[in-house]
């Protein structure tokens, strides 16, 4: 089994866990290639860059929610599962934690493990003249504002041709239920749980004009605007206008 390490060198017990890795993946069949910032922090003989690796059967991040996103764009959009390992405090996307790691890494290479499936979103941007430019894919959110100095912008709010409704703002968060619990809810958006198909899009900075509120809006309605796909990372816009699609 071939298996991807993504860290976050800022934790002061990476290079520890790290260490352990190296020890006990031999011994249960795992062949381990790391991404190449954390490289020094490998006992010799370090294992090869990820890049270089034939396939990758299952990616470990070894941080917060931050490195399992990071960890997710370098996937590049490929069915390929997480095993986010919580270095940190809180960890709302990561599945095991330091103390759990031999017991996650078993379960792993016995497959006695459940995968689950995230909503995700495939934003582009579009200017006056019809010019499109596609954007990462997105697992947590997408966020328009306008660059520069900052301003209240008129946003309108579309999904598959119908209008949501109108915002002055200085942006707005279009998140999925993953990118729920971030900047959606420090907007007033709601928490939504993962398995269901909505995109609530509250705008960051609160409208005096109108503001209809944070919308829910289901699978059939946002196939323009939203997929499942499994691994994705988070995409910010700074044009004035801005669309999402898929």
């Amino acid at each position: 089994m071939n298996v991807g390490v993504v860290g976050n060198p800022s934790y002061r017990d990476l290079k520890n866990i790290l260490a352990r890795l190296a020890q006990v993946a031999p011994r249960v069949g795992v062949t381990l290639y790391t991404e190449e910032e954390i490289a020094p922090l490998w006992p010799e003989p370090a294992p090869a860059p990820l890049h270089r690796a034939p396939q990758v059967d299952c990616l470990i991040t070894l941080g917060g929610d931050g490195t399992l996103l990071r960890g997710a764009r370098i996937l590049h959009g490929t069915q390929t599962p997480i095993l986010g390992v919580n270095l940190g405090r809180v960890g709302f996307l990561t599945t095991a934690t330091s103390q759990t790691l031999d017991w996650a890494l078993d379960a792993l290479v016995r497959r006695a493990y459940a995968t689950e499936s995230r909503l995700a979103l495939a934003p582009f941007i579009e200017d006056k003249q019809g010019r499109s430019r596609a954007e990462p894919m997105v697992l947590n959110d997408a966020v328009v504002h306008k660059g520069g100095v900052a301003r209240v912008i008129r946003l309108r709010v579309s999904v598959d041709g119908d209008e949501v409704g109108q915002y002055s703002a200085d942006g707005i968060v279009v998140a999925t239920p993953t990118g729920s619990t971030a900047y959606a809810l420090s907007a007033g958006g709601p928490i939504v749980v993962p398995s269901v198909d909505a995109c609530p899009p509250p705008p960051p900075s609160r409208s005096s004009r109108f503001h209809p509120g944070p919308r829910m809006c289901s699978s059939p309605s946002m196939g323009r605007l939203a997929r499942r796909w499994a691994r994705a990372s988070g995409w910010s816009s700074n044009a004035p206008r801005t669309r999402c699609s898929s």
